[in-house]
């Protein structure tokens, strides 16, 4: 595959996605962008990870657009180049017009694709808008939205990789139930990256230090004796690279005896950052409906509350 190649691929992209955002179709915004997906402004970040947020984020920033008398939104590719077999990193410039008059200043864009069953979608995109929220409603664009936008550790893009990121998130946790099953603190803590975020169906925690940790692990430890369990399992679902140094992962916790499941399975998410050559926990949501954090017996919920969810109610 050539540059050619890529940047023919970046277009089509481009261009899907563009025509669906203005004719608010959602099953080519659910087929040409993945979930989840890193989206940011030069003042924002969020991880879009349901089909509820995608549709309303698209629609509403094309609604948006078209308020201000948009008739055409024209992304054009400026180049682009493969990090590996399944995803393209590319540079593009927006131009929202009317007819062939711009209603706003035109802006540049940096956007990662990854190739998913054959078809090409966006995975991370960077916006020299300067909303700081997300859906957006009025886009202002950064006095000097022509500029270049610089890659996000290109030197150490995980893309680069031929190890799946569902293959590192599964190491990863493994890692971390081995510690809990060792009752190894200390173990446990070095897959940590302090301060980190905890987060339940309704409560948010930033965790600093070893010491606010103990109550945690010290509690799972005394769970497993409790229901007589051997061991604690965490099993990956789904996981994703979501920028070079990110993935947002999914998996199930569950205590067993044996080969059964004696309680659980509760559902969680992590989000990993890599830092030189080792991953780290930044951000864990859990299922549950405690209302504090360190608890002392887990209570399992329906909710995986959202990343952008807990991003809204955090906010200062």
């Amino acid at each position: 595959m050539t540059p050619a190649d890529a940047i023919a691929i970046y277009q089509d992209t481009l261009d899907s996605i563009s025509d669906a955002i203005m004719t608010e179709n959602a099953v080519t915004l659910l087929e040409r962008v993945k979930l989840p997906h890193l989206w940011r402004t030069l003042s924002h970040e969020v991880i879009v990870e349901t089909r509820e947020d995608l549709i309303n984020g698209m629609v509403t920033f094309g609604q948006a657009i078209k308020g201000l008398g948009a008739t055409n939104l024209v992304r054009l590719a400026t180049e682009a180049e493969f990090l590996s077999e399944n995803y393209i990193t590319g540079y593009h410039v927006t131009h929202t017009l009317r007819d062939a008059l711009p209603v706003i200043e035109s802006y540049a864009n940096r956007m990662v694709l990854i190739r998913e069953n054959d078809v090409w979608k966006m995975l991370e995109l960077d916006s020299m808008l300067d909303n700081p929220h997300w859906p957006i409603y009025v886009p202002r664009v950064q006095k000097h939205g022509g500029g270049r936008l610089a890659p996000r550790s290109p030197e150490n893009d995980a893309r680069k990789l031929s190890v799946a990121p569902l293959t590192i998130y599964q190491k990863f946790i493994n890692e971390l139930s081995d510690a809990n099953n060792q009752d190894d603190l200390a173990l446990y803590c070095s897959y940590l990256l302090f301060p980190y975020t905890s987060h339940t169906e309704s409560a948010d925690t930033i965790i600093s230090t070893p010491e606010e940790v103990q109550p945690f692990f010290d509690m799972l430890r005394d769970l497993l004796e409790e229901k007589s369990c051997d061991r604690l399992v965490r099993r990956a679902e789904d996981a994703e690279f979501i920028s070079s140094d990110l993935i947002c992962g999914y998996h199930a916790t569950e205590f067993c005896a044996g080969e059964t499941c004696i309680f659980g399975p509760i559902k969680s998410r992590m989000v990993l950052k890599r830092e030189n050559t080792n991953w780290y926990l930044k951000s864990v949501t859990n299922s549950l409906s405690n209302a504090n954090f360190p608890y002392n017996v887990p209570k399992p919920s329906n909710a995986l509350v959202t990343l952008r969810t807990i991003q809204e109610r955090t906010r200062t």
